[in-house]
């Protein structure tokens, strides 16, 4: 009995031990598993709680916000000199007073749909310091589309306009700018028929093929950079006798060109087209010759130039190359234009034309001393060393003695609808 009990007992005592080393083997698997398992429910715990206190901070919405109803839209600016200082103006547009879609600037209940305001100043700032003072809300230029500068003001220098228009981020290098014939705040208020707001009637004009489109950049490059000057549309304010009660429509006559920031004078007509031609960018225009019988209006969709420095003999000499394509819109000469010979001529004479359009211009750039076609970059481009040492500080007299030389292509490759006046009987063509 004794025996079996001492048996059982050393049989389960050789099994607790034999237990003990299975146990102890896979302890440390258990026990590390464990541990892995501690350390990441402690980084789900640590990134669930950096979550959470990040939460709030996006919950708070935008803190610096402004609210449509808390600024007020300027969609153009005009810009005067005043005896004491500045005067500047500002269109806005009132949405409540805009009703439906109509034209010619009417609102509901017969009340204009936009108001517009001017202030005084020493400065600009200070100008749009006080009419700020004064208004509700606050104004907002981002969004402006023009700017307007008065002539007496560009006549002093566009230096003081240019500082603040470049310097305050708000406002837009892309809008449209112009000078003004007399105050630019008599021009922001016509009252032109086909659009709501003499700032969006002046807008279209000055992205229209009525003229060379100039916005604040293109003013900044060129004051900017020496041996080129800026020219700007020039607008004005025309009283339209169409109707009973004339209204006062808004015009681009030509061009204001300016000499180191200042404006100079103004180019119409012939001058003003040859600009088009002596510029960076070309867009259509009219042009109209006299033909042998009469008188041919012609429209010149497609142009480019190219201008080529030369130094000979001591003296600067210019090659403009000008070509391009017209179509015939008016012939009164009588002339078929189906015959070759007679398009020839046609050619001929519209070439003559626009070299002498070109001749204008040039002594507006001889006369004035106003390099707005770039002549000294082209120069200096070409002539690096040369302009730094010899024309460079000159620059304004020597302009006034260099020799242009016009070379001009132009081909009339569309007659219209007919290529003879239908109203006239058949003839031998000449």
């Amino acid at each position: 009995m004794r025996t079996r009990s001492r048996n059982r007992i050393e049989s389960g005592r050789v099994s607790m031990t034999e237990a003990v080393p299975r146990i102890g083997r896979s302890a440390p698997a258990t026990t590390g598993t464990g541990g892995n398992g501690i350390r990441g429910a402690n980084r789900r715990r640590v990134a669930l709680l950096s979550a959470a206190l990040l939460l709030p901070l996006l919950l708070g919405g935008c803190w610096d916000r402004t609210e449509v109803n808390d600024i007020a839209i300027v969609m153009a600016t005009g810009v005067d000199k005043e005896k004491d200082g500045y005067r500047i103006s500002v269109i806005i547009p009132l949405p409540g007073n805009m009703g439906g879609a109509s034209g010619g600037g009417g609102g509901s209940g017969g009340q204009a749909p936009y108001t517009i305001d001017s202030e005084k100043g020493r400065t600009l700032r200070e100008a749009n310091a006080r009419l700020q003072s004064r208004l509700s809300r606050r104004l907002f230029y981002a969004h402006r589309k023009v700017l307007l500068i008065g002539e007496e003001l560009a006549k002093e220098g566009l230096v003081e306009v240019m500082d603040i228009t470049a310097r305050v981020a708000e406002n837009r290098l892309t809008s449209y700018m112009a000078v003004t014939k007399g105050k630019a705040y008599d021009v922001l208020n016509a009252s032109p028929k086909l659009e709501r707001f003499s700032s969006e009637a002046m807008r279209e004009l000055l992205k229209s093929d009525n003229t060379i489109q100039v916005q604040v950049k293109d003013v900044v490059i060129r004051m900017s950079g020496e041996g080129q000057d800026a020219i700007l549309p020039y607008v004005e304010v025309i009283r339209s006798e169409g109707t009973k009660k004339p209204s006062e429509e808004l015009q681009i006559s030509g061009f204001a060109y300016t000499r180191n920031g200042k404006m100079v004078g103004v180019a119409k007509g012939d001058e003003a087209n040859g600009m088009r031609w002596l510029t960076e960018s070309f867009n259509p225009y009219v042009e109209t010759v006299e033909m042998k019988n009469g008188l041919v209006s012609l429209i010149v969709r497609r142009g480019e130039s190219a201008i080529r420095p030369s130094v000979v003999g001591g003296k600067i000499r210019y090659r403009i190359r000008a070509e391009g394509e017209a179509t015939i819109l008016e012939a009164q000469d009588g002339n078929e234009y189906e015959h070759e010979r007679n398009i020839e001529r046609l050619e001929e004479q519209l070439e003559k034309k626009i070299r002498e359009d070109m001749a204008a211009a040039m002594r507006v750039v001889k006369t004035d001393r106003s390099d707005f076609p770039g002549f000294g970059v082209v120069l200096k481009r070409t002539f690096p060393g040369r302009w730094r040492d010899e024309w460079r500080r000159e620059w304004e007299t020597a302009i006034r003695d260099v020799e242009p030389e016009y070379e001009v292509n132009m081909v009339v490759n569309r007659t219209g609808m007919f290529s003879k006046n239908v109203g006239l009987k058949e003839r031998d063509h000449e």
